[in-house]
């Protein structure tokens, strides 16, 4: 029994064990002839036991040449994509055929396109991550800058407490003087009626000073309040603002991580394609 002869037995039993997704086929070289051929469950190159092999089937006639072969046939040739590999027969020395297969590989390919896509996603991810990043860290230097301008704003504002307190002090010393101006002008009499009446004037100025200076004072304290809960608030902002740069930084981390991970199944995809 020739080699040949003893393959086109075996063939039965190879496409059983491929689970009969292959085609298995023992071809012939001196003739040219498909001496055995199986089509797989979803595969069908069309070929029929004694039918000449197709001149264009570089999957055979590479074997033929004594090299393996290992080719990837397009989803429009046979309606569905196809690895195509084949071994040459050997008799003596000689080439005398070719053991030929072919595994559909529309499974992987769409794995592969999956993964494509994967990339894309994950690489548009990490460039809005970048984004938010960049204007997280943008967010945070302003508002340190707004605290800090705050801080500068109380400081300034308990600076002109200061002043307030000066002029009501320099107010109370003036009602005394008007005061005591208003009794040495009643003891004058007639004579003082004209510095009394200065002297009530420069009281009611006195007054209005002393009235004015408590609401500047009011004001401040309003302001003061004011500027401390947005010193809080822009605490409150920042310490918001480091927490989410964290989670940019920890979500950075799990984009480049699920990149690496989508790297490594691409280059295993690609090498178990080969």
């Amino acid at each position: 029994m020739s080699i040949i002869e003893a393959l086109v037995l075996s063939v039965p039993y190879i496409h059983l064990a491929l689970k009969e997704e292959a085609i298995v086929a023992v071809v012939e070289k001196e003739s040219e002839t498909v001496v055995k051929y199986l089509a797989g469950k979803r595969v069908d190159s069309g070929y029929q036991d004694g039918q000449k092999v197709n001149p264009a089937d570089q999957n055979v006639f590479i074997a033929f040449r004594g090299q393996n072969a290992d080719v990837i046939i397009s989803e429009e040739v046979y309606g569905i994509a196809i690895n195509a590999f084949s071994f040459p027969i050997r008799e003596n020395g000689k080439v005398i055929g070719a053991l030929a297969f072919g595994l559909p590989i529309d499974s992987e390919l769409k794995l592969e396109n999956y993964m494509n896509s994967m990339d894309s996603i994950v690489n548009s991810l990490q460039d809005k991550v970048h984004t938010i990043a960049s204007h997280s860290e943008e967010l945070a230097a302003t508002s340190e800058e707004i605290n800090k301008q705050a801080q500068h704003a109380l400081e300034d504002s308990e600076r002109t407490n200061d002043v307030t307190n000066l002029i009501k002090s320099i107010s109370r010393q003036t009602n005394l003087l008007g005061l005591n101006a208003s009794i040495e002008a009643a003891r004058a009499g007639q004579h003082g009626a004209g510095f009394n009446i200065v002297a009530q004037e420069v009281r009611k100025l006195s007054f209005e000073t002393s009235s004015a200076t408590e609401n500047i004072e009011t004001s401040l304290r309003n302001i003061n309040s004011n500027l401390e809960n947005l010193r809080q608030n822009m605490g409150q902002i920042n310490d918001a603002t480091n927490e989410q740069a964290q989670l940019v930084q920890d979500f950075s981390e799990i984009i480049e991580e699920l990149t690496t991970l989508s790297q490594e199944m691409k280059s295993f995809m690609h090498n178990a394609l080969k």
